[in-house]
């Protein structure tokens, strides 16, 4: 895959991106032999890096049939409370791990520099499913009997 041709304030925004994710441990410097492109999407309010992963992993991943809670069955566990609090995880992707063997798979490039992730990235095909097994997990082994989860969303 050829590298994507930049905008310098893009490449600057993804550069500060990358520092920030270097920081937190999110992200490491890599030598994987797979390369995904990095880009940005502006909408009316702010800026977002993005990563590319179709032509890389996203063609070679079998699909996790783990299940994504549906809505109504939410609403319908819920009814039985009078108060609730929400909670929208921020980043919650980047709360799950991704082991050691797995993480090359994850690379991507920006500004010459190719970078892979420490936690599970957005944009991946199995990244719904991943978090949600994720957390479900937690609530079982908590016994959070009153929690609800979809997606990065928590009701309490």
């Amino acid at each position: 895959v050829r590298s994507r041709r930049q905008k310098k304030e893009d490449l600057e925004f993804m550069t500060s991106e990358i520092d920030d994710l270097l920081k937190g441990g999110i992200v490491e410097v890599s030598d994987s032999p797979w390369r995904a492109q990095a880009f940005v999407v502006t909408n009316a309010r702010k800026k977002r890096m993005v990563i590319d992963y179709s032509q890389t992993i996203n063609k070679f991943t079998l699909l996790d049939a783990f299940p994504i809670p549906r809505i109504e069955d939410i609403v319908e566990g819920a009814a039985k409370f009078k108060i609730f609090s929400q909670i929208d995880l921020k980043s919650a992707y980047h709360q799950v791990p991704i082991a050691e063997e797995d993480k090359k798979y994850t690379a991507f490039e920006v500004g010459g520099q190719l970078y892979q992730f420490n936690r599970l990235p957005f944009g991946v095909t199995n990244g719904v499913p991943a978090f949600q097994k994720f957390i479900s997990t937690i609530i079982r082994h908590e016994k959070l009997e009153a929690t609800f989860v979809y997606l990065d969303d928590v009701t309490v």
